[in-house]
């Protein structure tokens, strides 16, 4: 796959998807910073929040081991982009990756008590579910399309390694209706 076409891909991606995430966290902070909650739906709201943990607010106070994790995925995401040889699953993790880097951007530049201790802007709110921020929502989406796209590959293998390995049994008696002998 063309190399330079693959880096392009993913610095396009990267800066689309930070630059949404952080876009729209600075606006949560600005429009919500007097606690104010705008309602979109029943039960969806813009509630601003802020998270040291993982997801849904666990691992509270994790924030630095949770950042050197992001930066080993970020690593193991790189190195699939570059040994990919599909440009849609370039696509796919470079969006994985523009999601981590957003958040790993909040516990970077919003850390108090040392590198990586910034906690995540959070403002999404599903009131029945969680809150949650856009760069989770490309981790998520990424992550869902990636399992799904994977499975779909495999099951295209699997169907073109049964059809191309006919019985010989089926071959043979194929030639000999059309008239021929068999090759034992």
């Amino acid at each position: 796959m063309n190399h330079r076409l693959t880096l392009v891909t993913t610095l396009v991606i990267l800066a689309v998807t930070v630059t949404l995430d952080q876009g729209t966290k600075i606006w949560a902070e600005s429009a919500l910073e007097d606690g104010d909650v705008v309602e979109i739906l029943p039960t969806l709201e813009f509630d601003l929040s802020y998270n040291s943990g993982f997801s849904f607010s666990t691992g509270s106070g994790f924030g630095p081991y949770i950042g050197v994790l992001v930066l080993g995925l970020i690593g193991f995401l790189v190195w699939q982009i570059v040994v990919s040889e599909s440009m849609a699953r370039v696509w796919i993790l470079a969006t994985i990756m523009g999601g981590a880097i957003g958040n790993l951007v909040d516990r970077l530049f919003r850390a108090d008590d040392g590198l990586l201790s910034g906690e995540v802007i959070d403002f999404i709110d599903v009131t029945w579910y969680a809150v949650f921020n856009v760069a989770d929502m490309f981790v998520v989406c990424g992550a869902v399309t990636f399992a799904g796209y994977e499975l779909v590959l495999h099951r295209r293998a699997e169907h073109a390694a049964a059809n191309a390995t006919e019985p010989i049994g089926a071959f043979e008696s194929d030639l000999a209706e059309a008239g021929g002998e068999p090759l034992s």
